[in-house]
């Protein structure tokens, strides 16, 4: 099993000799990922913890010898939260000669990205749920495309599970953002209410830039039903939870993980209370790997570890792993990481396969809700 998260000492030794280094030793030149994500507009709560992370790892990385004797730089570049950038970025990286790319943020920045480097053979860690990114319509897969985080389906079932089993809910209304994203995981959270038996009463969508929501909460308030699976991201959920509770509407609400953040509590205030979400992060820290990692950001930054940290962490070190065993073009590190190699991260183990390009379970998804102004575990 490849274990590519190193003690929390050594890595704050790695990063204070590399700030007080005055001049680079001599050497091959750097091998460069590039890293194209949202840390400017709407998406920036989310992107930053994600240039963070890389710069973490890219110390890490680098402390331990880098890849074969060479250094690793991951080229770090905003997408501002646009498609059509992201996929402009990913063309660029590709003629740049980049080893393997990582994207994004977002759900339609990654997409837009992952067809550039498909394309091209190029291997892309993608750090956002929406598995119909790799896995195509048709049941193949894009081969050089892989996921660093829980798929959709995953915190589809697991909100569902826990709506049923735990607050004992028959019937569900569907509130989600109408982009990709949103739309994807209210599909997805459709089928497995189904499957469970739960009777699906409504789903609205509303536009990610939308301030007021009050046509489709009083249609879901019309609808009677005993939770709201709720599919959206980046500081928009938080204003859509607090209306809910404006318009009397105190039932459950069950997001993905994309409301798993201190913005959303900022701007909900009082009206996280009953909101659940899922997270591959387990607030309680309980694996040496989540730990050793939670120790080393918050040393860092003064600031408690996100969920969109440790995705970030863990695409570096799923890249790192591939380069580090297999090298070569993209087809060769995807098939080594098919090949049966486990990758070990904060969020779980990886588990590749040539027909699972996430690689993670249900077992390493946590309910979390809003307790004390914080993301944790929830009863």
């Amino acid at each position: 099993m490849i274990r590519p998260l190193r003690t929390f000492a050594t890595a704050v030794a790695a990063l204070v000799l590399a700030s007080t280094a005055a001049v680079p030793a001599q050497g091959p030149p750097p091998i460069t990922i590039a890293a194209i994500l949202s840390y400017t507009g709407p998406s920036a709560p989310l992107g930053q913890p994600q240039v963070n992370a890389l710069k973490l790892a890219e110390s890490d990385i680098n402390a331990h010898g880098g890849i074969k004797g060479r250094q690793v730089h991951f080229e770090i570049v905003d997408d501002e939260a646009k498609a059509d950038v992201a996929s402009q970025l990913a063309t660029q990286a590709i003629g740049r000669h980049v080893a393997a790319i990582l994207c994004g943020t977002r759900v339609d920045t990654s997409e837009a990205a992952a067809r550039v480097s498909a394309a091209e053979g190029v291997l892309h860690v993608i750090m956002v749920p929406t598995a119909a990114i790799w896995q195509k319509s048709t049941g193949g897969v894009v081969k050089t495309v892989f996921q660093a985080t829980g798929r959709d389906q995953l915190e589809a079932a697991a909100n569902i599970a826990y709506a049923k089993n735990k607050l004992h809910a028959h019937s569900i209304a569907i509130v989600h953002d109408a982009n990709f994203y949103g739309t994807t995981g209210a599909a997805v959270a459709r089928q497995q209410a189904i499957a469970a038996g739960m009777l699906v009463v409504d789903d609205e969508s509303y536009a990610g830039d939308s301030t007021d929501f009050t046509a489709q909460l009083v249609k879901v308030r019309s609808a009677n039903p005993d939770a709201i699976i709720f599919w959206g991201a980046a500081t928009t959920p938080g204003l859509v939870v607090r209306q809910m509770r404006s318009l009397g509407i105190t039932l459950p609400v069950l997001g993905g993980g994309g409301i798993v953040s201190p913005a959303f509590i900022n701007i909900a205030g009082d009206a996280t209370k009953n909101v659940y979400a899922t997270s591959n992060l387990d607030p309680s820290g309980t694996t040496p790997e989540q730990r050793r990692f939670a120790d080393l950001y918050t040393q860092t930054y003064h600031a408690p570890l996100v969920l969109f940290a440790a995705q970030a962490w863990d695409a570096a070190h799923i890249v790192f792993a591939a380069l580090q065993n297999a090298g070569g073009d993209g087809n060769h590190m995807a098939d080594w990481l098919i090949g049966g190699h486990p990758v070990e991260g904060v969020q779980g183990t990886f588990r590749f396969t040539s027909v699972d390009h996430n690689g993670l379970r249900v077992s390493d998804i946590h309910v979390l809700s809003v307790q004390n102004g914080r993301w944790t575990n929830a009863p």
